[in-house]
């Protein structure tokens, strides 16, 4: 069974780590993620109650981007830094980013360049038991100008690496928006998907509120037999509590 995560960039912004995290549990949440983790006290912060970090982001913003040869070695530093920090507080993968096309590479060399930089941060990390899921971004709406919005390419991509540490984030609201045919795609790739994301389609509120049938996918992503989490990645329209309560019932955990 898939275990759901609250996101502490997008619920109750206006407060403390710690507090975020205290309202999460008294809305049945056991476990959250961040878009964040280069500081290890806000991490702390974030653990210091009952939630369970489950996942934190490496990014690959133009200065630290694993498909630029020119910023290697400063996404590699990076890859370091936020998995030693995510270890210090009971964390054990992250989500990274391709970065975005260059003008002056064409997509197979940013790809070959992409492939070589995660297997050697895999191999990085391997020996501590940590893992990074490389997302798949839709460039139709929210991301224009992204490497990667083609999840075959990303399993492939991940495969050619050479390292079982790297896997595919599969978001569902970015995939539906890039093509569906989500249940076919999971049904063959799951072995290789390491982390979900969800929202609705459009606007990537609450899942209740979307033409996205989050029931029968759930359902599916259980009998495929992933066991693990599902982060809730979307801009909440209702008052925060509210809107983790209805998802909550909606989502039925």
């Amino acid at each position: 069974m898939p275990k759901f995560a609250a996101y502490f960039d997008l619920f109750f912004k206006d407060e403390p780590y710690d507090l975020r995290a205290k309202h999460f549990s008294e809305c049945g949440y056991k476990y959250a993620e961040t878009w964040r983790g280069a500081d290890l006290a806000e991490l702390k912060l974030m653990t210091s109650g009952d939630v369970k970090l489950i996942s934190v982001l490496v990014g690959g913003g133009k200065d630290c981007s694993p498909s630029n040869p020119e910023s290697r070695a400063a996404f590699l530093e990076r890859v370091d830094l936020i998995a030693d920090n995510a270890l210090a507080v009971g964390c054990n993968q992250a989500i990274v980013t391709a970065g975005n096309q260059l003008n002056k590479k064409s997509y197979q060399e940013q790809r070959s360049v992409l492939v070589e930089s995660l297997a050697m941060a895999g191999e990085k990390l391997k020996s501590r038991g940590f893992s990074l899921n490389l997302e798949t971004l839709n460039t139709e709406v929210d991301h224009p100008g992204y490497l990667l919005n083609d999840p075959n390419d990303t399993i492939a991509i991940c495969k050619e690496t050479g390292c079982d540490n790297i896997n595919m984030l599969y978001d569902i609201y970015h995939m539906g928006i890039m093509g569906g045919n989500i249940t076919d795609f999971l049904r063959h790739n799951i072995e290789r998907i390491g982390h979900f994301h969800l929202a609705a389609i459009p606007g990537r509120h609450e899942p209740k509120r979307g033409e996205t049938n989050y029931p029968f996918l759930l359902e599916e992503i259980d009998k495929l037999g992933y066991e693990g989490y599902i982060g809730l990645e979307y801009i909440p329209l209702l008052p925060h509590r509210e809107s983790l309560l209805e998802t909550r019932e909606y989502l039925n955990f």
